[in-house]
């Protein structure tokens, strides 16, 4: 499996608030005890937060507050790993997001960073539409589609 695709077990191994040693994940998701700690640090620099325990009962566990978690669907967690995905191959990202001033509009947006704000995602884009950075809230955004054009990350100055 990809390694993305190995994280995401992970978390779905550690929904169930145990402690989950190191050996028994790299043997579920077939990697090496040294990839499961990766996965962890990687998870961690993303706002994934899991505890560490040490000793002979020691392992991994998810922190009961993981922003992660509080996506409200699955679709909107799905959208959370697509953006991450933009984010890190640094892909323009076509949306059609809607807004109180301006309605439903179409955008094509430079992602940069998602972030929680009460209970909320966010994602800070270069917006081509507006030239400027722009917060845009997931629950706003109705359609996307990661493009193939990349982005320069001059644009990106936040």
């Amino acid at each position: 499996m990809s390694k993305i695709a190995n994280m995401l077990n992970m978390l779905q191994i550690l929904k169930d608030n145990q402690i989950h040693s190191i050996d028994e994940l790299s043997k579920v998701l077939e990697v090496s005890p040294r990839m499961i700690r990766r996965y962890k640090e990687e998870l961690d620099q993303t706002g994934i937060y899991i505890k560490s325990y040490t000793g002979k009962y020691g392992g991994y566990q998810l922190y009961d507050n993981s922003n992660f978690l509080k996506l409200e669907t699955p679709v909107k967690e799905k959208m959370y790993i697509i953006m991450k995905r933009a984010i890190v191959n640094k892909n323009k990202v076509k949306i059609k997001f809607f807004s109180i001033n301006s309605g439903l509009t179409e955008r094509i947006i430079h992602p940069a960073e998602l972030f929680n704000y009460l209970d909320k995602w966010y994602i800070a884009a270069f917006c081509e539409l507006r030239q400027e950075i722009r917060l845009f809230k997931l629950d706003d955004i109705k359609d996307y589609i990661v493009l193939e054009e990349k982005y320069n990350e001059n644009n990106l100055k936040l």
